[in-house]
């Protein structure tokens, strides 16, 4: 059953940390992945189907880009735009 958006920037951190093995310390919300090498772009396809099933929805595969996924805050601006919210 979908997570919601509440909390959902923790559930990703914790994804990237424990499913992908992102060992930055300081990584954050506004920390940026792919650009600084931390993800590359067969983990941001797997990120997009890790909100895929927290949220229950869709993700374009042509919405999976730097400019969308490159920070979690980016991630969450992009969901909370898709969703109106």
């Amino acid at each position: 059953m979908p997570s919601g958006i509440d909390g959902l920037g923790d559930r990703i951190l914790d994804f990237l940390r424990n499913q992908l093995g992102v060992r930055d310390a300081g990584i954050g919300p506004g920390t940026a992945l792919v650009s600084t090498g931390l993800v590359d772009s067969v983990d941001l396809v797997r990120v997009a189907g890790f909100i895929e099933g927290e949220l229950g929805i869709t993700i374009p595969d042509g919405d999976v880009t730097v400019d969308n996924f490159d920070s979690v805050d980016g991630m969450l601006a992009y969901v909370r735009a898709r969703s109106g919210r």
